[in-house]
C-alpha cells in the first residue's frame, strides 16, 4: 500500500493519538491520566446528603453527568434484597427498601426517580447507592459504586379515620386531602376507612365527594409512631337545607343545667381556633337550653364557654333543624387533677372503667405500687376494700389520692338517646390528685353486648372521651373496629398520655383490667 506524502502530512498527527486512545480504552487509570475519561458520574442526589427532617413519602432522585441507558436503571421491586443498580438502605445495605417500580427517567435520561413501595420509617437514616451496573448509552459504567452518607427522615405519625353518610352507612371513594406540615391525600376504601402516615404537625383534613357537602376536620400528630384516631366524619348529601341547632348544656359532674353559657360556631369538625361565624351565637337559658338559628347545611364545631367552667367543644351536623345537640361542661380543676368524661349515642349501656395505682406502703407488701379498679360495680353489692377502707359512695382512697365516679348514665331504653331525648351519658370520673408514680389505665366497656363477640355496637356508638388535665383537653374517638371493650390510654405523672386505642371482647366487667 502506498501513502502519498500529502496524506501522511495531514493525517499522521491525528492517527497517532487516536491509536493510543483506542489501545487504552479499557483502562480507567489511563482514561483519567490522559484526560479522556468519558464514564458517567453522579452529579447530585435528592434528598441531599446529610439532610434531616425528610418526609417519609420522599422519592429519591439521582442525576448523572451523561445520559444513562434506561435498561441498566434497575431496582428491587419484589422484596427487600439489595439488588439493582439503584439502592436505598437503612442498615448499610444488608437489606434495601423495596421499590414500587424501576426508576423513572427524565431530563433526557440523565435523572432517575425511585418510588418506595411504602412510606419510609420515621427518624431513620437512609443511604443512596448507585452500583457500577448503571451504564451510559455507550456501555460505560461508573468508575466505582457511588454511596452517600445518607439522609434522616422526620418524626411521623398516622391518622386513622372513617367517613359515613347521614344514615350511618359507610361512604367509599371520599377524597381526603391533608394540608399542614405536609400536603398529601388519600381515598376512603369500601368500608369508608382511611389511614395516612405523615410528619408531625397540625393538619386540616378536607373531605369531598360529588353529591355531598365538602367538610373539614382539624387534627394533630404530636408523637412519633403514634396512630391518632380522628372523629368519624359524616358527609351530608348536597340536598341538605339550612336549619336550627338546639340542645341543652349540663354540668359534667352533677348533671344539672347550666345557664348563661355563650355558644358560637366554626365551620368544620374539631376546629377550636380561628374566627367564629358572625351572627351565629346563642346563650343558654335557665334550664340549660339553647338555639342557634338558620345555620347553613354542613359540619360545625360549637364552642361553649361560661365563667368557672372549662371551655368545651362539640360537633354538630346541620341538615334541616337538629335538636338534642347536648353538651356538658366541667368546672375548672385544681392543678394535678384529672376529669374523664365519656359521651356516646345509642341505646347501649357503656361503662367507664379506671385502673388506679395504689401505694402498698400501708399493707406491708414489697411492691411499690398495686392497682385497683373503679367502675359502677364497685359500689354495688360487693364493694371492694383497700387497706381497710370501703369503696362506698364511689370513692377509692389511696395514699394521697381520691378518685370518684361522678355520673353513670345509660342509653335510652328503646331508641337512640339523641332521638328519644333520654340521657345518653355522660359517665364522669374525677381524680382529685394524680399520684406521683404508677400508671392509670382507662377503658370503656359495652355492658349491653358483653355476651357478644365481634360486635360493632361500640364502634357505631360514636363514643368520645374527653380528658381534662391541668385544664388542658385531650380527646379520644372510638376506633372503627369490632369489639365490646375499648382500652383507650395509659397515663402516668412522668410521661403523660400513652394512647392505646385497642378493641377486644370481654364478657365480664371484673376482667376489664386483664386488658
Amino acid at each position: 500500500m502506498f501513502l502519498s506524502k500529502k496524506f501522511t502530512q495531514y493525517f499522521t498527527p491525528i492517527l497517532i493519538p487516536l491509536a493510543f486512545f483506542l489501545s487504552n480504552c479499557n483502562e480507567g487509570s489511563e482514561y483519567e491520566k490522559f484526560g479522556y475519561d468519558n464514564r458517567p458520574t453522579v452529579t447530585s442526589v435528592s434528598p441531599t446528603d446529610n439532610s434531616t427532617d425528610v418526609a417519609i413519602s420522599t422519592t429519591p432522585v439521582v442525576t448523572f453527568s451523561k445520559k444513562i441507558s434506561t435498561s441498566t436503571a434497575t431496582a428491587n421491586t419484589s422484596d427487600t434484597t439489595c439488588s439493582g443498580s439503584f439502592q436505598l438502605s437503612s442498615d448499610n445495605f444488608t437489606t434495601c427498601v423495596q421499590m414500587s417500580a424501576t426508576p423513572s427517567a427524565s431530563n433526557g435520561d440523565k435523572t432517575f426517580t425511585s418510588t418506595p413501595a411504602d412510606n419510609l420509617i420515621s427518624l431513620t437514616t437512609y443511604r443512596h447507592k448507585v452500583t457500577t451496573s448503571a451504564k451510559d448509552r455507550g456501555g460505560n459504567s461508573l468508575a466505582e459504586a457511588y454511596t452517600t452518607n445518607g439522609f434522616t427522615t422526620m418524626a411521623a405519625g398516622t391518622f386513622k379515620g372513617s367517613v359515613k353518610k347521614a344514615d350511618g352507612d359507610a361512604l367509599s371513594g371520599v377524597l381526603v386531602d391533608f394540608s399542614g406540615a405536609n400536603v398529601d391525600n388519600t381515598t376512603t376504601d369500601s368500608s369508608g376507612d382511611f389511614n395516612k402516615t405523615l410528619g408531625l404537625g397540625s393538619y386540616t383534613l378536607t373531605y369531598s365527594k360529588s353529591g355531598y357537602i365538602t367538610t373539614t376536620q382539624a387534627a394533630t400528630l404530636a408523637t412519633d409512631k403514634v396512630t391518632v384516631i380522628v372523629a368519624t366524619l359524616t358527609l351530608l348529601d348536597s340536598s341538605c337545607s339550612a336549619g336550627d341547632i338546639a340542645g341543652t348544656i349540663e354540668d359534667a359532674v352533677t348533671g344539672s343545667a347550666i345557664s348563661g353559657v355563650s355558644l358560637s360556631i366554626r365551620s368544620g369538625v374539631n376546629v377550636s381556633s380561628g374566627s367564629t361565624i358572625s351572627g351565629k351565637t346563642a346563650t343558654s337559658a335557665g334550664n340549660g337550653t339553647y338555639t342557634i338559628s338558620s345555620v347553613d347545611a354542613g359540619g360545625y364545631t360549637v364552642e361553649a364557654s361560661v365563667s368557672d367552667y372549662l371551655t368545651s367543644y362539640f360537633t354538630v351536623y346541620v341538615c334541616g333543624n337538629v335538636s338534642n345537640q347536648n353538651a356538658n361542661l366541667s368546672a375548672t380543676l385544681p392543678s394535678g387533677s384529672m376529669r374523664i368524661v365519656l359521651s356516646w349515642k345509642g341505646t347501649d349501656d357503656l361503662d367507664a372503667h379506671l385502673e388506679i395505682p395504689v401505694s402498698d406502703a400501708e399493707d406491708g407488701e414489697s411492691d411499690e405500687t398495686d392497682s385497683t379498679h373503679l367502675w359502677l360495680g364497685t359500689n354495688q353489692s360487693s364493694p371492694i376494700t383497700y387497706s381497710g377502707i370501703s369503696t362506698s359512695d364511689y370513692h377509692i382512697y389511696g395514699t394521697g389520692d381520691n378518685v370518684t365516679l361522678d355520673q353513670d348514665n345509660k342509653g335510652g331504653p328503646a331508641t337512640p338517646c339523641l332521638e328519644s331525648g333520654s340521657k345518653c351519658g355522660p359517665e364522669t370520673i374525677t381524680i382529685s390528685k394524680i399520684m406521683s408514680s404508677g400508671a392509670y389505665r382507662y377503658h370503656v366497656h359495652n355492658f349491653t353486648t358483653k355476651r357478644k363477640t365481634d360486635n360493632s355496637s361500640l364502634e357505631e356508638s360514636g363514643a368520645t372521651v374527653h380528658v381534662l388535665y391541668n385544664n388542658e383537653l385531650t380527646t379520644f374517638y372510638v376506633p372503627r373496629e369490632a369489639g365490646n371493650l375499648w382500652t383507650i390510654f395509659d397515663f402516668d405523672n412522668s410521661s403523660g398520655f400513652n394512647p392505646l386505642n385497642t378493641m377486644a371482647d370481654e364478657s365480664s366487667s371484673k376482667k376489664v383490667d386483664d386488658h
